[in-house]
């Protein structure tokens, strides 16, 4: 497992298992609102006759700290993917779990969308519909898992990137839970994006960051860019 080699650093556990998102950190990552992420992981409740009820969670953050793990960032990008990329609706969401069962068919699962449907891929490669009962569709579908996510070895998430405007944009900023742990990072190097953006609003320019750390020009200004909007967005 691509992770071995980590599990003695965070004290022979999965780093990818560990608390490391608050709902307010993994709701910018995720490009989703606070209280969206909320109800995802069974923390907002809804009117219903003669008081309220909690929404069934679909992400079970960390028990002990009530925090995210970078397993539930990449079950919260599947549900963002589904939900607002693609516009499935939440309950056919729910709908398509149940039938695909499993304990996290979020993380273990990979998931295709034409846009208001669900999809798994069958044994025989075909895809099944899991929104309407087991309807085959052909393949002209986008894979909602892998947008963005690198795997390991064994074909479990390891690396997000996540994005501000469009899925298509240039990959700047990577989350690894074996790098920072598992904060932000510049892609293809450890250096932390808090770093680079608190010099540059301290007056620093970008071509003296890029140098420091032995990042492209291109790199250092979409960090910037990045960090810059989702502060302007808060």
């Amino acid at each position: 497992m691509v992770v071995d080699r980590h599990l003695k650093l965070y004290g022979g556990r999965d780093p990818r298992e560990l608390p490391a998102y608050s709902v307010a950190d993994a709701s910018v990552y995720l490009r989703v609102p606070p209280s969206t992420l909320a109800a995802w992981i069974g923390r907002k409740r809804y009117a219903v006759r003669g008081g309220s009820r909690r929404m069934p969670p679909l992400i079970s953050p960390d028990r002990a700290t009530g925090h995210l793990t970078w397993n539930n960032l990449i079950e919260g990008y599947v549900l963002a993917s589904l939900t607002r990329t693609f516009k499935v609706p939440l309950s056919k969401v729910r709908e398509a779990l149940k039938r695909v069962g499993g304990e996290r068919p979020l993380l273990t699962q990979v998931f295709h969308s034409d846009g208001g449907r669900i999809f798994i891929e069958t044994a025989t490669g075909e895809l099944e519909d899991v929104t309407q009962h087991g309807q085959l569709a052909i393949r002209e579908v986008v894979a909602a898992r892998l947008k963005r996510v690198d795997l390991d070895d064994n074909d479990m998430p390891i690396r997000l990137y996540p994005w501000w405007k469009d899925p298509e944009e240039a990959r700047v900023i990577a989350l690894d839970p074996r790098r920072a742990f598992g904060r932000p990072t510049v892609v293809g190097s450890g250096v932390k994006i808090d770093v680079l953006v608190d010099r540059y609003l301290a007056g620093e320019d970008p071509k003296a960051l890029s140098r420091d750390y032995d990042l492209p020009e291109t790199s250092v200004n979409g960090v910037i860019r990045w960090s810059l909007g989702v502060a302007q967005a808060a």
